[in-house]
């Protein structure tokens, strides 16, 4: 295979390996496996992070509920950790396959730290277990037991900049410096920061819907209190965090450079129509959030799901339509070949 960087693009521009089947096909595969793996990343990294905070709150204030809510939200994390894994093997087998040049160049670029991603992983989860698992026998020591906890939610809120750093930097080619690494790209790059506020705002609204059907669902096995105050606490975060996603959309949106920007205000209608229809459905969702934090209901809690759902498969589709925009250029230099 011949990987020599042409005089125009340090993108490698010619590759032996072709696409091992149809291209629409594996970019749907994409969003979908994106869609399935990001629910249960947003559970985990909130998750984590909202347990630490119910448990400080409950030792602050004295709070026995805080403090079961907290066990609870740990138990949770101990769950969807695997699944969030597991769901993460097909999105990055796919885009590595679709966008080999580019995905792979901005690996190496930030190779020291991406080669960290799973020492990292592995001390997250183990500080997650030990927090989990030594609730009671730490009751007396807090300060070590938290100490477990923070740890892995510090971990879990770091290592989503390890896959941002490295998705935004095989956007901009032109921005590739072999001596740069991790640290410097943090700052190098356009959009890595938005994404992230976007990233977190979206985790804890995700968070929230998943506590709040956690709360109904174990009502009897768990205790009314401690199950109202885990519906309260989600519908609450649920609201807050898609409000908060009103501002971090425009952020990101007006922090790409002018080609997307354009296609996505005015310039093409496929895309300012997809924004738009995300736009109009998260307003929606809102609306929806507040009046169920208001008052309880089976049928806004389902609509909100369903809102939630569609967003983020929108959100998705259109983080894909981003990466399409912004790669065209070389992929008229470097075209992607499929196997007939």
């Amino acid at each position: 295979m011949n990987v020599y960087l042409s005089a125009v693009s340090p993108v490698p521009n010619e590759l032996g390996l072709a696409i091992p089947g149809d291209l629409p096909f594996f970019e749907v595969l994409l969003v979908t496996a994106f869609v399935l793996h990001i629910v249960f990343v947003n559970i985990l990294v909130a998750g984590s992070v909202s347990a630490v905070y119910n448990e400080i709150k409950g030792i602050v204030r004295k709070d026995a509920l805080a403090d079961k809510l907290a066990f609870h939200l740990a138990t949770q994390v101990s769950i969807v950790k695997s699944i969030a894994i597991v769901l993460g093997i097909a999105p990055l087998l796919i885009i590595s396959t679709i966008y080999t040049q580019y995905f792979y160049s901005s690996t190496i670029l930030i190779g020291k730290m991406w080669l960290m991603l799973i020492p990292l992983l592995i001390l997250a989860f183990l500080s997650l277990y030990a927090y989990k698992f030594s609730w009671e026998k730490l009751k007396r020591r807090r300060k070590l037991h938290l100490t477990f906890g923070i740890a892995g939610a510090l971990i879990l809120l770091f290592v989503p900049l390890l896959f941002i750093t490295n998705v935004v930097s095989m956007l901009h080619p032109e921005l590739w410096e072999p001596g740069r690494g991790f640290w410097l790209s943090l700052f190098a790059y356009p959009t890595i920061w938005q994404r992230y506020l976007h990233f977190m705002a979206a985790s804890f609204s995700m968070l929230g819907v998943y506590i709040y059907w956690w709360g109904n669902r174990s009502s009897q096995r768990h205790g009314e209190e401690v199950t109202f105050r885990a519906k309260t606490f989600g519908k609450g975060m649920a609201a807050g965090f898609t409000l908060l996603q009103l501002l971090a959309g425009p952020l990101l949106l007006f922090s790409m450079n002018s080609v997307v920007r354009h296609a996505f205000m005015g310039g093409s209608f496929f895309h300012t129509a997809l924004l738009a229809l995300a736009i109009v459905l998260a307003i929606v969702l809102c609306v929806v959030l507040i009046r169920l934090v208001r008052e309880d209901s089976r049928r806004r809690f389902l609509i909100a799901v369903v809102l939630l759902l569609v967003v983020l498969s929108l959100m998705s589709w259109i983080r894909h339509e981003v990466r399409e925009i912004q790669l065209a250029p070389y992929m008229e230099r470097s075209p992607r070949n499929t196997v007939g």
